[in-house]
């Protein structure tokens, strides 16, 4: 009999050394249920105290609203969420909530073993600049905040920017709106390899891969400013 795993989730009653078919395994349901990327990044937001719809929405810039309309039903629906009528808010149920310690595993494996998209078809300049908009370390930029416009020379649209100042900071798609203190220059598979730690940021710039537009001192401090964010922090 060919080697099982102790640790597969099994029915009850089942024989000793015997894993269940697909459809019945219990990893099979759970991510039949709730294992679509839009669903867990539902549950996310939601563990980090968004109850509002809007509230939830705003941080998933580019999922559709029909799209999180439909998911944010459907996790009420399977009892995940639930919808109060009279104050509008939207908060996780006992089981919604115990899904923490299984997206703070998520996150963590993502980060202990930097996997990051495998194909350029896979990047994608809002999710990656939303997400180094949430790891920047703003005790370590410019006082008065900054503006950083980022071109990317292989995409279109090739123009991205993020901002941070003491009202808070965002990430957007396009022409900034401001003037940019900082104009990083690089491609978008670059990028995506620096923000997951497969590249050193110093060597990057030392080969080329990396240019900048603006003062040098700013051009220097850059690859200081940001830092890997957990998925559930």
């Amino acid at each position: 009999m060919p080697e099982t795993n102790s640790a597969l989730p099994r029915l009850t009653g089942a024989r000793d050394g015997w894993v269940p078919p697909t459809d019945y395994c219990p990893v099979s349901i759970g991510a039949r249920l709730i294992a679509d990327r839009w669903t867990l990044l539902i549950v996310r937001e939601m563990l980090v105290g968004a109850t509002r719809f809007n509230a939830i929405h705003r941080e998933l810039p580019t999922m559709s609203r029909t799209l999180f309309a439909t998911r944010l039903r459907y996790l009420v629906r399977i009892g995940v969420a639930e919808h109060s009528s009279d104050t509008g808010e939207y908060r996780l149920t006992a089981a919604g909530l115990a899904l923490r310690p299984v997206l703070e595993a998520l996150g963590a494996w993502t980060l202990d073993w930097r996997v990051s998209p495998s194909t350029n078809a896979d990047l994608n300049v809002g999710a990656i600049l939303w997400q180094m908009h949430l790891g920047l370390q703003r005790d370590l930029l410019p006082s008065g905040g900054i503006v950083l416009a980022f071109r990317f020379p292989d995409q279109n649209p090739g123009e991205a920017w993020m901002y941070a100042d003491d009202q808070g900071s965002g990430a957007c798609i396009g022409t900034p709106e401001r003037e940019p203190d900082l104009t990083v220059i690089v491609h978008l598979r670059v990028l995506n390899e620096l923000w997951w730690g497969k590249r050193q940021c110093a060597v990057a710039i030392a080969e080329g891969d990396v240019g900048f537009r603006g003062a040098e001192t700013l051009a220097r401090a850059y690859p200081t400013w940001f830092r890997p964010q957990s998925l559930t922090a």
